[in-house]
Order: structure tokens, then C-alpha cells, then sequence
């Protein structure tokens, strides 16, 4: 093995694979949301999926793309991007910290943000034109949304890199844990039983589910949380 070769940065070569995992992660649940559409047994909102709506949404990997040239050319200007370790349980705990706090405090004032008519007007009613929800449905957003969302879940991911804390394990997880929470979520049937909220009942207060979240696709102004359900309060 040469010189180079032995000093070859796997994270540069993770990356594309990385991409390429969350687009088969992304179709797996499109297909999984068309089958039990389908089937039209145990729907949230007992109706189908309009033909505008899937023209609509079938942008959505353009923003892997985006972060795809961002992961890159954080890359190329962080050094502290640089030769990750495979696993390192601080940075891990700290992404989950800030995740919990930061991340989803701010992105609830700023879902709140959104709804204010202005804004609603010029760029989420983009999101809210689907009423019965896909799993797609949750990355389908106007370019500026795409970007205040990917600075809100970059804060964990740039903190514990500038700590030099970050691992190839945390920041993959984390992206796979976003994508999967904002599939799950939107999907217009639930996968959780009630019985595992039954048994352990804080964790309402760690995850939605379908129909917590349908409730802000079909009044619109309840329930602005991220992934942790934290108000059911209303808005006039």
C-alpha cells in the first residue's frame, strides 16, 4: 500500500455512499405509503392521493443533492472534517443534547414563524398543499425552507466537528435519524402500537406520530413541533 493510499480519507469516500442510502431509504417508505394507500385499510385521513400531489412531490431528491454539495464543500473547509473516527460516544451524547434542546426549540418558533400569513403565503403553503400527507411529503419545501432547515440540524453536526468530538457513526445516524423521524411521521397510517406508548409513557414527549402530526396538515395551526411533540396549543 502506498503512501497516499494509507492516508486516504474514508469520510470523503463515505459521503456518496451516504447520499445514495438516503435516496433508497426515501423510496423504500414512498413505496411503503403507496402500498397501504392502496390497500385503503387503516388510514389516518380516508382519502386517496391526488395525481397534482404526486407531480408536486416528485422533486424531493433534489434536496439530498443540496446537501450533498454542502456536505462536500464543508469538507473541503473544515480540517477538523478530516480523518473521523468510527465511533465516538461523547459526540454521539452531545448531538443527542443538542438535538433535544437548540434544534427542536428552534425549530418550533420558526414552524411558528412559517405560519404567520407572510410567510405562510410566500412559502410553507407550498408544504400544506398536501393535505393527506406521504412520507416524501416532509422534504417538499421552497429552496429557502430547504436551507433554514439544513442550518437548524447542522448545528449539532457543526458543534461536536469544531469540538472535534464528531465520528463517522454520529453524523451518519443523525441524517438516517432525520430522515426517518420526517418519513415516519408524515405517513398517512401509524407503525407504532399504542401499547409501546402504554409501557413507556415519556415517550410521547420523544417522537410523533402520523396522527399527532396530521392534525397540523388538517387545522393547520396546532401541533408546530419537530419530532418531539412539546405543545398542543392553538393559535387564532
Amino acid at each position: 500500500m502506498s503512501k497516499d493510499e494509507s492516508q486516504r480519507d474514508l469520510v470523503y469516500i463515505i459521503i456518496l455512499p451516504l447520499l445514495l442510502s438516503r435516496v433508497i431509504h426515501n423510496q423504500i417508505w414512498i413505496s411503503l405509503s403507496r402500498y397501504r394507500t392502496a390497500k385503503g385499510n387503516n388510514r389516518i385521513l380516508d382519502r386517496s392521493i391526488e395525481f397534482d400531489q404526486v407531480d408536486r412531490e416528485s422533486n424531493w431528491d433534489d434536496q439530498i443533492i443540496f446537501n450533498g454539495l454542502i456536505y462536500y464543500i464543508g469538507y473541503l473547509l473544515l480540517e477538523q472534517a478530516h480523518h473521523l473516527p468510527l465511533w465516538r460516544t461523547d459526540g454521539i451524547v452531545m448531538i443527542a443534547l443538542l438535538h433535544i434542546g437548540p434544534v427542536e426549540f428552534l425549530y418550533y418558533w420558526l414552524h411558528r414563524a412559517l405560519h404567520h400569513h407572510f410567510l405562510y403565503s410566500r412559502y410553507h403553503s407550498h408544504h400544506h398543499s398536501s393535505i393527506v400527507t406521504e412520507p416524501i411529503t416532509s422534504v417538499i419545501h421552497p429552496f429557502a425552507e430547504h436551507i433554514s432547515y439544513f442550518m437548524l440540524f447542522a448545528i449539532p453536526l457543526l458543534t461536536v466537528t469544531l469540538t472535534e468530538t464528531v465520528s463517522i457513526t454520529a453524523f451518519g445516524a443523525y441524517i438516517t435519524y432525520i430522515d426517518f423521524m420526517n418519513n415516519m411521521g408524515h405517513c398517512n397510517f401509524e407503525l407504532i402500537p399504542k401499547w409501546i406508548f402504554s409501557m413507556f409513557p415519556p415517550l410521547k414527549y420523544l417522537m410523533y406520530t402520523p396522527s399527532y402530526h396530521s392534525l397540523h396538515h388538517t387545522q393547520f395551526k396546532t401541533n408546530y413541533s419537530l419530532f418531539m411533540p412539546n405543545t398542543h396549543v392553538k393559535v387564532s
